[in-house]
């Protein structure tokens, strides 16, 4: 069954991504992808606000502002079973912030960044060390990012990928791990992405492993 799912992603992508070249070129810059950081911020004065949901009614809010084009600062706030039956439990709220060094150069355009913020959504996301202290069960890091924008069939297409470490509530040097994404912008209002995340250092534990998958409409 994955192996006929996979294959109706990839048929996808490729016919979608024949239909972008097609579609006036735009380029989008994404500062994250499903649940992936890139090497892109947003511009000086801007703001970026965002919620998640996620598995037994938890909901995740981010809210972040340019303070310069090349950084951005702002908070994660965390509320298991906010949805749903089960009682509410607020986390901490934690550090969201980003600095890129470069966009590159014109001929060779390339982009690296560093950055704090929450490891996942839901569960994958959760320091369960004790089931009774729901304060600072988040998981937060700091994580290393490089993107780079490739061009096929007359299109911008963007491939990320990076590595992070978790710090916050403990320190777990066995869980940093890698992640991989790639988005294709189709004209301005669309955008097709892909990611793979939780790859640890050393490549074990591949059943923990996380591949997801979306479409993005662009406001």
């Amino acid at each position: 069954m994955s192996k006929i799912r996979f294959h109706i992603f990839a048929t996808l992508v490729i016919f979608l991504t024949v239909i972008s070249s097609a579609v006036a070129e735009q380029s989008i810059h994404l500062v994250s992808e499903i649940d992936s950081p890139t090497a892109y911020t947003i511009g000086r004065g801007s703001y970026n606000l965002s919620m998640w949901g996620y598995d037994q009614g938890g909901v995740e809010f981010k809210a972040y502002i340019g303070l310069h084009d090349y950084f951005y600062l702002g908070a994660s706030f965390d509320v298991e079973h906010a949805i749903g039956k089960g009682k509410a439990h607020a986390n901490v709220p934690g550090v969201v912030a980003k600095l890129k060094f470069t966009d590159g150069w014109e001929t060779f355009p390339i982009s690296f960044a560093v950055g704090y913020d929450s490891f996942y959504v839901g569960t994958p996301g959760k320091y369960k060390d004790d089931e009774n202290n729901y304060a600072n069960r988040m998981i937060y890091g700091p994580y290393f990012v490089v993107t780079k924008p490739i061009y096929l069939l007359n299109s911008e297409q963007h491939i990320s990928g990076g590595i992070r470490v978790p710090a916050q509530p403990k320190f777990v040097k066995k869980d940093t791990s890698y992640f991989a994404s790639l988005d294709i912008p189709l004209g301005q209002y669309f955008t097709i992405k892909g990611e793979t995340e939780r790859i640890y250092y050393n490549f074990e534990r591949h059943k923990d492993w996380l591949f997801n998958a979306g479409i993005q409409y662009n406001l």
